[in-house]
């Protein structure tokens, strides 16, 4: 018996057998290592890995097979009786290196080809809020908190297409079927679950649910101690792409790692914090938001999650008060957060847009760029490009970064309000409306879209519509934009008492904003012996508006209006400087010529004014409205104002 093992080992060394094995289980080894990361991005079927293992393995036997009846030789493959040591075989180590030149090669070719020639369907998935479950009612913040984190760190494998939260979370408590949420929002499936937590113990329920049928692809429940909340969010993150068959690259580790606490008190501090960041941005709200988020980095300076939302949470504060002491606790907050997450797209996104807001828009168009580079499909950062885009008059490229965030995600509802904005700042207000309509369709009693869209007949001449949106959007929730808006509507209607009535509580739902005490202080100015309150809120504006242009001092509307400002409480001077930079930046701002005519107007520059308007005609500015400007009324007899006007009827 042992000599015929070893008459059988000898012979399958003499006819290379262990050889080929040898070289056939290198090549299968770099091929597999390949498929792993180039398979998820070719398309082919989900269970093409399995085909390729299970095809590999019955190649084991056919190349031991192939190999006894064949010998590779320098002169070629000949069968092994012929070979008859006419022609020496290749050595093992030739024989070798030759067949991983060739599968390193092919490899290469295959990878180089699915990186840059094909791009694999993106699964889709929508993450509905969980339900709490827990005794206490207060607990919601912690169901929702929780269902914000899974949905972001899902995002952050940047291998699904997920429905943005702010769209899924329309669905909180919705009586319709997975089925049907599913087709509503696109999304192949529908990951929803429940949360119970206990003092320092939390029961999580996921489900993940087929979109066409409504089977269910994976479940599990966690019952946990709460410290090991961060894992059962990256378990259910990873089961949820194996139920839907996407292989994670080796970076997804990397995505994955810990952005968390190991702290109870500082992680339900932090839950409790972002929870008032997703309420509608006032001081109050994100007051109490800073002293919860404070409270969970003191107990944990490292908390990277808790950085973010800070960051977040300075950059609203900045957009509500336009106060510029707040931008460098923005800036420094998001940068605190990158340096130690490089990865982080979301956290760029926010910088982005802090640095467009600013007006640094070389710095935002980096921020959003690298963010690209990161995640490639998040319509925020295609939003932020084209914002940044149009603040550089690069009106094409914004248009373009647009319209392709809707395609990106066609349920991020977001974007048409971002397309309706940009549309409107380009004097074409019958598409804006037609954009904000599309938002209004899209949700559920939002008044700063009804407000939008309002705005949008309004300057498209529409007053009738004009004034039901914004009647709409104020029994919903009162807004400075809405406010503000009416004021203005009444303001050109003649009826000072009621704009400055409206001017007023828009000025108290933000004090520091200088838009809201140039507008009470024009009502001001033409209602009849109120000059000297006038003039205390013109300088008000002045100086609101004064600071923020210490952030961004070349920015074209804000020194237009400020230009007014200046002319109305006397300062010539300072008023056609202000004019003249206004008009070198924003040369294609139809408002800034419009304040421009304003400015020239009030001191009696009439050339100056016609001029003005002229350019802001031509840019799209509403002839009818000037009709109705008391600022104008000196020049409704002149002959060329009477053309402006008549441009309106045709």
């Amino acid at each position: 018996m042992h000599d015929r093992i070893t008459h059988l080992f000898r012979e399958l060394k003499n006819r290379s057998v262990i050889r080929a094995l040898i070289a056939y289980s290198v090549a299968v080894w770099m091929l597999l290592q390949v498929a792993d990361v180039t398979f998820d991005r070719l398309p082919i079927p989900d269970n093409s890995m399995e085909v390729l293992i299970a095809i590999v393995i019955i190649g084991f036997p056919i190349v031991g097979i192939l190999a006894w009846a064949y010998e590779l030789t320098a002169s070629g493959l000949v069968r092994h009786k012929n070979a008859g040591g006419s022609a020496p075989r290749l050595a093992l180590l030739p024989y070798l290196a030759l067949v991983m030149v060739v599968t390193a090669g092919g490899a290469g070719l295959f990878y180089y080809l699915s990186q840059n020639f094909w791009e694999p369907p993106r699964r889709s998935i929508a993450v509905l809020p969980f339900t709490n479950t827990g005794d206490a009612a207060d607990t919601g913040y912690f169901s929702d908190g929780l269902t914000e984190e899974i949905q972001s760190l899902i995002v952050r494998l940047n291998e699904f297409r997920v429905v943005a939260l702010s769209t899924s979370s329309q669905f909180k408590d919705s009586v319709m079927d997975a089925v049907s949420i599913a087709d509503q929002l696109g999304a192949e499936a529908v990951l929803l679950g429940s949360v119970r937590r206990l003092q320092d113990k939390v029961s999580v329920t996921a489900r993940l649910i087929d979109g066409d049928d409504g089977s269910e692809l994976w479940s599990e429940t966690y019952d946990r101690e709460l410290s090991d909340i961060y894992a059962i969010q990256e378990d259910v993150a990873r089961h949820v792409a194996r139920a839907l068959h996407v292989v994670l690259p080796v970076s997804a580790d990397r995505r994955l790692k810990k952005l968390g606490t190991g702290n109870v008190d500082a992680y339900d501090a932090y839950l409790r914090g972002i929870d008032y960041l997703r309420k509608p941005p006032d001081e109050t709200s994100l007051l109490l938001a800073e002293g919860l988020l404070r409270e969970a980095l003191a107990i944990d300076p490292d908390f990277a999650n808790a950085h973010a939302a800070m960051c977040r949470k300075h950059l609203a504060a900045y957009k509500l008060s336009r106060d510029a002491a707040r931008f460098g606790a923005a800036e420094e907050a998001c940068r605190h957060v990158l340096d130690n997450d490089a990865e982080s797209a979301d956290v760029r996104v926010v910088l982005g847009q802090l640095y467009l807001t600013s007006g640094k828009y070389e710095n935002a168009l980096h921020e959003f760029e690298r963010a690209l580079d990161d995640n490639a499909h998040l319509p925020e950062i295609y939003i932020g490009l084209a914002r940044t885009h149009a603040a550089l008059d690069h009106i094409e490229e914004a248009e373009a970064n647009l319209r392709r965030a809707i395609e990106t995600d066609v349920s991020y509802w977001a974007s048409f309000n971002a397309m309706g904005n940009f549309l409107f700042e380009q004097a074409r207000f019958e598409e804006a409306a037609e954009f904000y309509q599309m938002f209004v369709n899209r949700v559920d009693d939002d008044a700063q879209a009804l407000n939008n869209l309002g705005a949008a007949y309004y300057l498209a001449g529409d007053f009738k519509r004009a004034a039901q949106a914004w009647d709409d959007s104020l029994a919903i929730k009162p807004t400075r934009s809405a406010y503000s808006n009416t004021g203005t509507m009444y303001f050109y209607l003649g009826e000072f008492e009621k704009a400055i009535e409206r001017y007023v509580n828009a000025a108290n739902l933000a004090p520091n904003d200088y838009k809201m005490w140039g507008n009470l202080a024009d009502a001001y100015y033409f209602e009849g012996g109120q000059k000297q309150v006038a003039d205390v809120a013109y300088r008000r504006a002045i100086e609101l508006a004064e600071r923020y242009l210490d952030v961004n001092s070349e920015e074209a509307m804000a020194l237009s209006e400020v230009a007014l400002y200046y002319s109305r409480i006397g300062d010539s001077e300072k008023a056609k400087d202000l004019a003249a930079r206004a008009q070198s930046q924003g040369s294609s701002i139809m408002y800034v010529y419009y304040y421009s005519a304003l400015v020239h107007a009030q001191l009696g520059d009439t050339e100056g004014a016609l001029a003005a308007l002229e350019r802001a005609v031509e840019l799209n500015y509403e002839p009818e409205l000037l009709s109705l400007d008391p600022a104008l009324v000196t020049f409704r007899e002149d002959e060329r104002f009477r053309r402006l006007l008549a441009k309106s009827s045709s």
